[in-house]
Parts: C-alpha cells; structure tokens; sequence
C-alpha cells in the first residue's frame, strides 16, 4: 500500500470512528450520565442531555482532519506496518468521545467508559513490545516498557487529586471532580511518563485559553445583573430571587463552568497522533538533562 492510499484509508476509518460514540452516548443507561446521589424519582430532577447528530458530524471532521495530518506528516509512525498502535488509537476515539460531551453536555464522566478505554489501552502495552518504544531503547529491560506506563497514570494522576484537594481546601468548594482524576489514570497509561508532560501541559495551555473569554463574560454578565437589581423597584427582592434561581440551578447548566476532561483527551489524542514531533521536542528542550541524570 502506497503512502497515499494508507493516508486515505486511515482517513477515513478515524471518520468512521466518531459514529459509534453516538449509539454509546444515546444507548447509555441515565444513571451512567449522573452524578452517584441521582435519584429518578426527585423533583425538578435534570435528565443527562444526549448527543446530536451535528455532535458526531464535528467529531468525523475533527478525527479526519487529525490522522490525515498525522499520516500525510509521519506515514512511518501511523501506518499498518504498526498496526496495533492504529487499533489503539482508532478503538479508544469513541470513548473519547463521549467522554468529551458527557463532560461538557453533563458534567460528568461516566466511570464505565473510563474504564472501557483502560481495558483497551492493552494495545499500546502490547505494541511497546512488538513494535518497540520511541521513549524507550530495545536494549531496556522489558519491565521498563509496562513501569513507564504504569508510572504516568499514577503519578499524574495522583498529582492531580492532590491539586484538586489543595484547591477545594483553599476555594472551600470543589475544585477538581474525581472524574479527571480518573481520566488522567487513563491518559498516563496511553502516554506514559515522558508524554505525560506535553498531554498535562496542552490540557492546562488550552483549558487556559477558553478560561480567559469565560471570565470575561462572567464579569459582564455579574454587571448586568448588578445594574438590574440596583434599578429595580425592590432591589433586597430582586436580589433575593437572583440567589434562589442560583441555587436551584443544577451543577450541570452552571455557566461558569468549565469541563476539564475535553482538554486533557485533547492533550492525549494530539499525544499519540504526533508523538514523533513531541519526542523532537522533548529532545531538544530535556534530553540534554535526562542524558545527565
């Protein structure tokens, strides 16, 4: 098979691989998409928001675009030659997926598929061994292969849990959800210790980036309510009814929210579609040190 037509096939399978995500998501039992004290028969109760057809639309675009890049850039890397590396990226998309729009549609990320995509991050353990490591010379023990894996998802996700306890402590409030500590678990074990790096610093790079305009709009939204209350008839009522429609809001539709999980599967999907430009980088700016030590 000629790059091109490589190029093209693994193209299009990565489109085809959005579609699942949508019987996934819409198929998924309600309790899955909710948080753990959810109760069907309470008032006011909030059903979690499914996928659209336009979702899984974005997704084929965004997918397509993604591995054509990568394939067209580094047609050595994700090639058929290395197959297991391409079922392990191409079979982990859908859960991707859904934990994306669960996490920002819901607020949640339902523990289920977290573990499904654990189950299936088998492929890059056994391609390590197959195909070798970019990370990791031949010539290293064959526990290296498993404890450079094994180590990125618990320290990065054990780092994470202690940011997010200092954060509530400090915020008096919850900073970080169990749900991408989980996640980061699973990224860890995708992009072992060295790609643990670049996933956590595109995750927080961009999640930064969205955070800016959401600030932004945040304050002027505090500002329009500030002036409605300020010239309404009863200002201490106005107020009074602002907070009561604060409260009964539920977690989910807060406006000020800002889901964590989309970009930390952003930082892991651009990871392991360009990993050999991420172990230039690493090169050129560590290697040097770790070459010391």
């Amino acid at each position: 098979m000629t790059v091109t037509s490589q190029t093209i096939v693994l193209t299009l399978i990565a489109a085809l691989m959005a579609v699942p995500a949508f019987f996934m998501f819409n198929k998924m039992p309600e309790a899955w998409l909710q948080d753990y004290d959810f109760d069907p028969k309470a008032e006011n109760v909030r059903w979690a928001k499914r996928l659209k057809p336009f979702h899984i639309a974005i997704f084929a675009v965004i997918y397509a675009a993604l591995v054509f890049l990568s394939s067209a850039k580094y047609p050595d890397f994700l090639s058929f030659d290395h197959y297991l590396r391409v079922i392990g990226l191409f079979i982990a998309l859908p859960g991707f997926t859904v934990i994306i729009m669960s996490d920002k549609l819901n607020r949640i990320i339902p523990d289920h598929v977290i573990v499904f995509n654990i189950a299936l991050s088998v492929f890059y353990f056994i391609s390590d061994f197959a195909d070798g490591s970019l990370w990791i010379s031949s010539g290293k023990p064959w526990y290296y292969f498993i404890l450079n894996r094994l180590l990125a998802a618990i320290v990065g996700s054990g780092a994470l849990l202690l940011i997010g306890l200092l954060s509530s402590a400090i915020a008096k409030t919850e900073a970080m959800g169990m749900g991408d500590v989980k996640l980061l678990f699973l990224c860890g074990l995708l992009s072992g210790l060295k790609g643990l790096i670049f996933v956590v610093f595109i995750a927080f790079v961009s999640a930064g980036i969205v955070a800016v305009p959401m600030v932004i709009r945040k304050r002027i939204r505090i500002a329009k309510e500030e002036k409605e209350i300020r010239e309404s008839p009863d200002p201490a009522k106005a107020r009074k009814i602002l907070a009561k429609k604060k409260r009964e809001m539920h977690f989910a539709d807060d406006p000020d929210y800002l889901a964590f999980g989309p970009f930390l599967v952003l930082g892991t999907v651009l990871f392991l579609l360009y990993e050999p430009y991420f172990l230039e980088l690493f090169e050129q700016y560590f290697g040097q040190l770790t070459g010391a030590i």
